[in-house]
C-alpha cells in the first residue's frame, strides 16, 4: 500500500476522498455472504481461506 501511496499520490486521494464522500452519503452497505452458526466455525474458515466468500461471513452465537 505504501508503494501505492508514494507512487500513485493523486489517483490514492481521489479514490481516498471518493470513498469518505461514498461514506456520508451512506452509499456503502456491508455485504453478508452468510450467517454460519457458531457451532460451525471450522466452515466459516474454510469458506474465508478459499476465498470464495464475496462479503462478511458471521458466525453466530
Amino acid at each position: 500500500m505504501a508503494r501505492f501511496v508514494n507512487t500513485g499520490r493523486d489517483l490514492y486521494d481521489r479514490h481516498h476522498e471518493h470513498l469518505w464522500q461514498l461514506h456520508r452519503d451512506e452509499g456503502l452497505r456491508a455485504v453478508v455472504h452468510a450467517e454460519i452458526p457458531l457451532t460451525e466455525a471450522a466452515t466459516a474458515h474454510e469458506l474465508i481461506e478459499a476465498r470464495a466468500n464475496l462479503g462478511m461471513v458471521v458466525l453466530r452465537p
